[in-house]
């Protein structure tokens, strides 16, 4: 892990964002934020994954909402 400041970070992001490991932001001493690497085919890339395509099939975020519930009407009554 490693500890940025916000200047800094604006300054070299990519670089950082490039090394692959958890970075924490600081503002004034105090952290604001936590970068952490994406690891493949977790939860959370998988439904970014889901959302890309949808967008690129230009469904909205509604449309997918409303077959989302008719799927589990079906599936839990």
């Amino acid at each position: 892990m490693k500890f940025v400041g916000v200047r800094e970070f604006k300054q070299d992001a990519v670089k950082f964002l490039n090394q692959g490991s958890e970075i924490v932001i600081m503002k004034r001493k105090k952290p604001i934020a936590r970068l952490v690497p994406v690891r493949e085919r977790t939860a959370e890339m998988v439904l970014l994954e889901i959302g890309r395509v949808l967008d690129e099939a230009g469904i909205s975020e509604k449309e997918a909402l409303k077959a989302l519930d008719r799927a589990r009407q079906e599936i839990y009554g």
